[in-house]
């Protein structure tokens, strides 16, 4: 058959051309060309849709989206209530970027997610980040309503008191990454028994970790770890050592915490360093970020000495309260919230 046109190709053809193409250039370059290309786009399955708004032109086009990302910021007029959620039904992956910048924006009732995140209208859902969520959502997500969800990062942006269910048989086989921020410590061990397949962890709380009591031995999947908020933490009375013999295939460590000066503890980054050496082998990215209230004399070492105690002690910033240590350059990731000094990289 002589083709020369590109009308002339068959449907399965021009399905295979238009996977490469995003939603909008779908939309710009081949909507209402004619009705058996309207047809065949609109039957194209996953379309992914990224937009920062609800007026969006597509959304009068396309009938359904296999993954959408909504971008929030202070300049778009757009709400999350105002989309049409029907477009959302089945989709497998839900993302609100932004998230430091969507809060008000997504200031309506947190449960109007609830409408249609879950388990009878999405229940092929995989991957899953929104700044806020509900008890109800909660419950859904930790009960295993949502069986093929992966990716899991729930913000709390506004800090709501929301628990995790205190008894459940489910185990999240699945999930491989999950951020859960504004917790309770005791919930850490909780989800690591729960859901014992993740490679990437991410828990903010505001309380000191507890011993662990039921997880007895090392968790091996997980690859990168990232605590944040513990308070009263000790770094030389076993509790660092204990917690890094639990993840020994750790790639990236970040641990931010208060060593309280009511620890009395003194900070030795030489012990430091062994204990990262002997139970990380594996470990190439680390962010260590210190508060000691307002007794900066409980660290040991000046900077000059701690780059030379570690591979990955290579930028370094003491200012007042706070000890800051990384393996790559905190001026990137911070930018101007700091002064840094200079880096003592290779």
């Amino acid at each position: 058959m002589n083709v020369s046109q590109l009308e002339d190709l068959p449907a399965e053809t021009l399905i295979e051309i238009f996977q490469y193409l995003s939603v909008h250039e779908l939309y710009f370059s081949f909507s209402y060309l004619n009705t058996r290309f309207n047809s065949i786009i609109k039957s194209l399955p996953n379309l992914i849709l990224i937009t920062a708004s609800h007026d969006d032109p597509v959304f009068s086009f396309f009938y359904s989206f296999g993954a959408v990302q909504i971008h929030f910021n202070y300049l778009t007029s757009s709400y999350l209530s105002q989309y049409n959620f029907l477009h959302f039904i089945g989709i497998r992956s839900f993302i609100i970027s932004s998230i430091n910048a969507c809060a008000f924006h997504y200031s309506q009732p947190i449960e109007q997610i609830d409408t249609f995140i879950r388990p009878d209208l999405c229940p092929k859902l995989r991957s899953l980040r929104i700044p806020f969520y509900s008890q109800q959502l909660v419950d859904w997500i930790f009960t295993g309503a949502f069986p093929h969800l992966e990716i899991c990062h729930l913000y709390n942006r506004r800090y709501a008191m929301i628990a995790l269910p205190s008894t459940t048989n489910n185990t999240l086989q699945n999930l491989r990454q999950l951020t859960i921020h504004r917790r309770e410590t005791c919930e850490f061990e909780q989800i690591l028994l729960q859901c014992p397949n993740l490679t990437y962890f991410e828990f903010s709380c505001n309380n000191s970790l507890p011993p662990f009591v039921d997880l007895n031995s090392p968790y091996l999947s997980l690859k990168r770890l990232q605590l944040s908020r513990l308070e009263n933490f000790f770094f030389h009375n076993g509790q660092f050592d204990s917690l890094l013999c639990l993840f020994p295939n750790l790639h990236r460590f970040n641990l931010m915490v208060d060593n309280s000066f009511r620890n009395n503890e003194t900070i030795d980054f030489r012990k430091i360093a062994h204990c990262l050496h002997q139970r990380l082998p594996h470990l190439t990215v680390l962010e260590l970020r210190i508060s000691c209230g307002n007794y900066p004399s409980l660290v040991q070492h000046t900077l000059t000495e701690i780059v030379e105690l570690h591979p990955l002690f290579k930028f370094l910033r003491k200012m007042n309260e706070l000890i800051h240590v990384a393996s790559f350059d905190i001026t990137s990731v911070y930018h101007d919230r700091y002064s840094y000094v200079c880096p003592f990289a290779e």
